[in-house]
């Protein structure tokens, strides 16, 4: 009973996915371009996020993984979350968002490093001191 239920997810799934990402951004305009981005982010936060396809590592997930997979989320998974806390940066996308401070703060210890494999480590100090002033946690504290 349960696998026909994970299936039945799957499905649903599929197929919301095929609707929300078969429009294009092509000839949109402001407001249907802002519509297409909410169901965006209404398909990550309700169907993905729960079966583990986009784990983000921002406190409110962000769109950019799906949105630069070949078909706009056919396919499209996230898994920034594992990177952080591997030492590998995440997308263009998080990285402005933990900078900005709104990275999930209990990955804020990993933060400076994982930016500072793809920006280059003499950036770490710099990092680890703009980390320590978003998140409140001291540079000792830190990866």
């Amino acid at each position: 009973m349960k696998s026909i239920w994970i299936g039945a997810n799957v499905i649903v799934v599929i197929i919301l996915a095929t609707m929300v990402f078969s429009n294009t951004h092509i000839g949109m305009d402001m407001d249907h371009k802002r519509d297409h981005f909410i169901e965006l982010k209404n398909v990550i936060q309700e169907e993905q996020r729960p079966m583990h396809k986009y784990r983000c590592c921002l406190t409110d997930a962000c769109t950019y993984c799906i949105e630069k997979t070949p078909g706009h989320g056919e396919g499209a998974v996230c898994d920034c979350l594992s990177d952080i806390m591997d030492g590998v940066h995440p997308c263009g996308e998080c990285i402005g968002e933990i900078l900005e401070g709104h990275g999930n703060p209990y990955l804020a210890e990993y933060f400076a490093a994982a930016i500072a494999e793809k920006v280059g480590m003499q950036h770490l100090p710099t990092l680890k001191k703009i980390i320590s002033e978003k998140y409140d946690i001291s540079i000792e504290d830190q990866a």
